[in-house]
């Protein structure tokens, strides 16, 4: 049995508490629960997990009041953390997902909802059920990451063929790539990706106004990094970089039509994975590509830089 300690962390306490831990991702970084609880319903709430005086675990809660249920939601996305580096048995992890359940469950009242940081099939539905927690019979989180730890020509040698074929095509053309992390370029991002949103045929929860909360709350040297091409000064195309422990994350982007013609998504995306290895991370994760459930040519795109693909 772990001791639970659940209390307000400030945003250097809780990057000490989380930072060595090895499935860390952007729902568990400080600045994102704050920028949720000030653009819509929620609250955040942290706490870690203590065997003895060690610290082996950390989770970071959104919580919202729900019709119909006392306590509300409890929403834990790819938490508790747990892993160190290299393999580590599931089971302290069922166990604090048993506490986090009597916790909220129990003693809150509240619907909890888990998605945690384990590979499919590993934590059996039997197993669960005996933490007093059940399977809620939708797909987990997928993506792909590439190592940066690889030499940059080995990472350009591993895109597919016809992804690396648009990449050297958009090379030889006159567009332009403007990167950083400064206001004009970030307001010139959210510009485009309001654009974009506003004409898009699928919801997503990557708003303006969470960007430019997230901004605003992320420490030097870990703010959004933006990536804009032109042809001609008139944008064709954006991606736009999160950065967190030892890895970076492809947050938004997109391209207009002019842009898919030029394949700058391409030329975006390849000078984004060679920055964030010059600037020293080690992970570049895709940020979502699922085949069941990202669009088709979503899917297609990220794939081609080759990342090792989990759920």
């Amino acid at each position: 049995m772990f001791r639970l300690i659940i209390k307000d962390f400030g945003a250097d306490e809780w990057s000490k508490v989380v930072a060595p831990f090895a499935d860390l991702s952007l729902m568990q970084c400080w600045a994102y629960a704050e920028a949720k609880a000030r653009t819509g319903p929620w609250r955040a709430e942290r706490g870690v997990f203590y065997d003895g005086q060690c610290e082996v675990g950390a989770f970071q809660a959104l919580i919202r009041s729900l019709p119909l249920v006392a306590g509300g939601l409890a929403w834990i996305n790819r938490a508790p953390l747990w892993r160190r580096d290299g393999e580590t048995e599931e089971q302290p992890l069922v166990a604090m997902m048993a506490e986090l359940r009597a916790h909220y469950a129990d003693r809150g009242r509240m619907y909890l909802r888990l998605a945690p940081p384990a590979p499919e099939g590993k934590l059996a539905a039997g197993t669960l059920r005996e933490a007093g927690l059940s399977p809620a019979g939708t797909l987990g989180w997928s993506s792909a990451v590439l190592d940066l730890t690889a030499p940059l020509e080995d990472l350009r040698k591993g895109l597919k063929q016809k992804w690396r074929n648009c990449l050297n095509k958009a090379e030889r053309l006159p567009v332009e790539v403007r990167s950083g992390c400064g206001e004009e370029i970030f307001t010139a991002f959210l510009e485009s990706h309001a654009h974009l949103t506003a004409d898009c045929d699928f919801a997503t929860s990557v708003t303006v106004d969470l960007l430019r909360a997230l901004q605003g709350l992320l420490p030097e040297g870990r703010k959004l990094e933006a990536f804009l091409a032109y042809q001609k000064e008139i944008p064709v195309g954006s991606v736009l970089i999160a950065k967190y422990g030892d890895a970076c994350e492809y947050l938004a982007g997109h391209t207009s039509a002019e842009g898919r013609r030029l394949n700058a998504g391409q030329l975006l995306l390849w000078r984004a994975v060679a920055a964030m290895k010059e600037q020293g991370f080690r992970r570049f994760d895709l940020g979502g590509m699922d085949a069941v459930l990202s669009p088709r040519g979503i899917y297609r795109f990220k794939g081609g830089l080759g990342g090792k693909p989990y759920r």
